[in-house]
């Protein structure tokens, strides 16, 4: 169960009672009184202690206040940390509730969605308690009804609930607000405290500020929760601004028992047990797992970190300085900036791994030192070349930060020999794998931006077998086939590096946490989860220009308005997909896209070696460098236009300091990859649609499996020169259309590498 709160509550105030159900499946044939155990979603103002509220309830369904921090197991992302404390508040009477029940009886619902929606509903009339507190039933589609006025007659309400019959379009405009029969004119009438309980499948939308509003001039708390979906941004805002909470993706019946539970208690002014934790480590999205091993119950929640709790060093201006060419006996100097990002970080060594690296000069003292927040060092690095071999250095930082380290390349690759020692580190010997398991090639002696080539062999090297090839990253997730055998070896071997076309830049493949890190995102972008790209790709230093866009000669477009340089718009999905294919033919290049015929479905060839579009996964990872920022220079200070936001204003135009045009191209500041622009100027196409929401596991190379589809909505990311910075976030996702072209729509080309 996932489960979300802005605070712990130290005081819940009179309010009324309202519950709106939808789809609920998993409450059929639910047992009311069985031990369970509910955990919200933590308090991380703290960081790295957390808090969290917990219900807990022994067989016969009543509250355990009698626990210490020896009772429980959490465990976050299969890690078990320390139970600082757990404080339970003292005994109290319940407060009177008026509750009303409002069920969803659109036409989804109908059959057996129905049945198990009433199911529902017989559930919390049966937890709901007797004596002066009352409850209604209404239903809602796209009108309401009242089927029971306020009673405290359980059969009253078993009839009301059975009554009801399904069809129709949704509206929670129709179940809250709207006459005559909406839950919150209907609740108004409550004696005792009012409490708003929505559940739902979350497909729906209506007026959020009326809602809103209404809700508080009647005195009403709104607790709403999702079923196998995350929560719509509508009901998670209503939740919060009427001082309720949210409970999203209720997958099982236990779940659901321990959330009807815990809604009752907080409804009736019983405050939930805190839970306090000491967390570490450097995950942004942490899976909460608590646990009371002597009654075996558990509960789930999760919660992210953003970069602001965690300490990081940025490294500019990037990760590896390329020194190149440098004379036998001469040497040469280059230069990399590393700050402290959110938190302080202790250096207490930077260590080359090779004597023919140094670090000449530290910015200031000699490790040890701390930078504070925002302070940064700019090292001098040189390199003392003895003859032209290439070779790759890596500089070892040993200190308290999450990220950091950097890499340095020198030499000629086509002169001398290739001095690099490349060494596999994982599988190195006596690992016994399953097949079908997943496990993380990794090797090191090469720099994060080398191409390598991993192989196996089932015959102790007699033959090798393909694993992948033109991998980048220290790392690759490998799927174990099956061949069993006690006789395995894997390598990995790396080519010297080739050229890059004019105009592109490497991205390495590697790992990043996609989504919405920093939580000032839509929930579009969340949940933020890790995803690997495993194959390092081409991508265009700058979106397509109006002259690029001229030279292939598509006819009804003109590329837009703006400097020749500047990036090509007005662009459709549908011509964006074209240009690539065309332009892939025009420099005999293998075209990536199939189209049927206008109007249909559209498939990738992600083995050919054309130009496409990036996957979302691989235009957001390209944009972050592999970081977690707003923006690659850092966070959003202002969401708006103005103030400018002085982050955004180094790297992109939008509304703040375009001037309500769009600018030319690679004017603003390059991100570690190379690339300009990836903030505003343009909206860019991306492969993917915005309609399939995002999952809380790990995803290797989203985005690659299914067509795009006319029926779905596509979607851009970037923002563009008249877009809020908002909009211009790296994990941002503009709903876009396919037969549109927007003054606003550009594109950036890729090639797989």
């Amino acid at each position: 169960m996932r489960s979300c709160n802005r605070r712990i509550p130290s005081h819940l105030s009179t309010t009324i009672t309202v519950v709106l159900l939808s789809l609920l499946p998993l409450l059929a044939g639910m047992d009311t009184h069985a031990q369970s155990l509910t955990l919200f979603k933590p308090d991380i103002s703290e960081y790295p202690l957390l808090r969290a509220g917990l219900y807990a309830y022994d067989a016969e369904g009543r509250p355990r206040l009698d626990l210490a921090p020896g009772d429980f197991v959490l465990m976050e992302n299969g890690v078990p940390r320390r139970i600082i404390d757990v404080s339970c508040p003292p005994v109290r009477d319940p407060k009177p509730l008026s509750a009303v029940l409002t069920v969803d009886v659109s036409g989804s619902m109908l059959g057996a969605g129905l049945v198990l929606a009433q199911t529902a509903a017989e559930a919390w009339i049966e937890a709901f308690p007797g004596g002066t507190s009352e409850c209604a039933v209404t239903s809602f589609n796209t009108s309401n009804a009242l089927h029971q006025d306020f009673t405290n007659d359980k059969a009253l309400l078993r009839t009301a609930v059975a009554s009801l019959q399904a069809g129709g379009g949704t509206s929670f405009d129709a179940a809250l607000i709207n006459p005559f029969a909406g839950a919150l004119g209907v609740v108004a009438r409550g004696r005792h405290a009012r409490t708003v309980v929505l559940l739902t499948d979350g497909y729906a939308g209506g007026s959020e500020a009326a809602i809103i509003a209404m809700a508080q001039q009647v005195g009403a708390r709104i607790y709403c929760i999702t079923l196998d979906n995350v929560m719509p941004d509508i009901l998670r805002r209503v939740a919060e601004q009427s001082g309720g909470l949210w409970f999203e993706n209720v997958t099982t019946a236990e779940e659901a028992r321990s959330i009807y539970r815990s809604i009752l208690d907080l409804a009736q002014e019983l405050p939930p047990c805190v839970i306090t934790w000491e967390s570490e480590g450097c995950d942004h999205y942490r899976d909460v797992l608590c646990s009371l091993p002597g009654s075996s119950v558990a509960a789930r929640s999760w919660y992210q970190v953003p970069n602001s709790s965690l300490p990081w060093l940025s490294v500019t201006p990037s990760r590896v300085l390329a020194f190149g060419a440098v004379a036998p006996g001469s040497s040469a100097d280059m230069t990399v900036t590393l700050r402290a990002e959110a938190r302080p970080v202790t250096i207490t060594a930077i260590t080359p791994e090779f004597p023919l690296f140094s670090v000449v000069d530290f910015g200031g003292s000699a490790p040890p030192f701390t930078l504070q927040p925002g302070e940064q060092r700019t090292l001098t690095v040189r390199y003392a070349a003895e003859d032209s071999s290439y070779l790759i250095c890596r500089f070892f930082i040993d200190s308290d930060a999450c990220e950091g380290g950097f890499f340095a390349t020198a030499g000629d690759p086509g002169k001398g020999r290739d001095r690099r020692v490349i060494r596999l580190l994982h599988p190195n010997g006596g690992e016994v794998f399953v097949a079908g398991s997943d496990t993380v090639i990794t090797w090191e002696g090469v720099a994060p931006t080398d191409p390598v080539r991993l192989e196996y062999s089932t015959n102790n090297g007699a033959t090798w077998r393909l694993i992948a090839d033109n991998v980048r990253g220290l790392s690759y997730n490998w799927r174990v086939p099956n061949t069993p055998s006690d006789q395995c070896l894997a390598r990995v071997t790396a080519p010297l590096p080739t050229a890059v076309p004019d105009g592109m830049v490497i991205v390495p493949a590697g790992s990043f946490i996609m989504g919405d890190v920093t939580g000032v995102g839509t929930m579009e972008e969340r949940p933020a989860h890790r995803v690997t790209i495993t194959q390092p790709f081409l991508m265009g230093r700058t979106e397509v220009t109006r002259r690029q866009w001229r030279e292939i000669g598509l006819p009804g477009i003109d590329g837009g308005v703006g400097p020749d340089d500047g990036p090509a718009l007005g662009i459709d999905l549908w011509s964006a997909l074209l240009y690539c294919n065309v332009r892939s033919l025009r420099e005999g290049l293998n075209p990536c896209y199939l189209f049927e015929f206008y109007g249909y479905d559209v498939t990738c060839n992600w083995y050919a070696n054309g130009y496409r579009l990036p996957t979302e996964a691989e235009w957001e990872y390209a944009c972050r460098e592999g970081g977690s920022e707003d923006f690659h220079s850092g966070p959003m200070l202002e969401p708006y236009c103005e103030p400018v936001d002085r982050n955004l204003d180094l790297v992109g135009w939008y509304c703040g300091n375009a001037l309500g045009s769009p600018q030319r191209c690679a004017q603003k500041k390059e991100n570690a990859f190379g690339l300009f622009d990836m903030h505003g100027n343009a909206a860019e196409w991306c492969w993917g649609n915005i309609d399939t929401p995002y999952v809380g596991t790990d995803q290797v190379d989203p985005g690659k499996k299914n067509p795009l589809q006319r029926t779905q909505t596509p979607v851009a990311r970037g923002g563009a020169f008249n877009s809020p910075a908002t909009l211009c976030r790296a994990s941002a996702r503009i709903r876009s259309s396919w037969n549109q072209s927007p003054q606003t729509h550009g594109f950036r080309v890729v090639r797989t590498y």
